[in-house]
């Protein structure tokens, strides 16, 4: 019964006890900030590598593991985990606590940058990006209209994307799905038994002249040109009149 005997018997500290109790209570409930969703930050790094037409053995032996080699030197690794899949390849990272996430992203993205010519040429750029919890989509928005499939997915890429990424608090808008423009080759089975053409060798001569690329600079008097030759395909026909070279 101490706390009673002791309102009794100072009746004005209790009071002012309680009231401080109080006014410190009123005073974190209106100023502290509330937050439905904190920001966490977890240590863990995602790696992601496409590689067009690629089978999930050439992605393992090409892509993930020159990955994992690399990164095996990055400290406070807690453990590796990765996924080889059809045309693309994933590298999951898991780090101890304690470890800076900002920090542990730029070492894994050193470590990927230094391998990256080792890649085949059809490999796309790595993406390395930290888990983050909070940039998860929020609003999904479906398009649709009266319109071409590739008119829309035009529209769509070129024009709202755009848009929707220049809203202030909007870290990043991606677009899923739609009917993008490609162009299909389609080869007779008899031309190519009879010619003996390799269509792995097919899509070198296709890469290669449907490309740009520099061609040096000349000077002339003060000003400085620089040169660049124009190879893209701009119209489908131009594609058919590739030669190609038969076995």
């Amino acid at each position: 019964m101490i706390l009673s005997d002791l309102s009794i018997r100072r009746p004005v500290m209790v009071t002012m006890a309680i009231l401080v109790f109080l006014v410190f209570g009123l005073m974190a409930y209106f100023d502290m900030p509330l937050n439905l969703t904190p920001e966490v930050k977890l240590p863990y790094i995602t790696i992601q590598a496409i590689y067009p037409g690629a089978g999930p053995s050439e992605v393992e032996t090409q892509i993930v593991k020159k990955i994992e080699d690399a990164i095996a030197t990055v400290s406070m690794i807690d453990y590796v985990q990765s996924y080889s899949l059809d045309n693309v390849g994933i590298v999951m990272v898991a780090f101890k606590l304690g470890k800076n996430v900002d920090i542990a992203n730029q070492e894994i993205k050193d470590q990927v940058d230094a391998i990256a010519r080792e890649f085949p040429s059809q490999v796309e750029k790595p993406v390395v990006q930290k888990l983050d919890i909070t940039a998860f989509p929020f609003l999904d928005v479906v398009l649709s209209g009266n319109m071409d499939g590739r008119a829309l997915y035009d529209l769509a890429e070129n024009k709202l994307k755009d848009r929707f990424g220049q809203i202030d608090g909007v870290a990043q808008v991606t677009l899923t799905g739609g009917n993008k423009r490609q162009i299909s080759v389609n080869l007779k089975d008899r031309v190519v038994f009879e010619n003996k053409i390799s269509l792995a060798q097919l899509m070198q001569i296709l890469a290669a002249q449907n490309m740009d690329m520099p061609a040096g600079n000349f000077q002339r008097g003060s000003q400085e040109y620089s040169v660049r030759l124009k190879g893209q395909f701009d119209s489908v026909d131009r594609i058919g009149d590739i030669d190609v070279p038969a076995g």
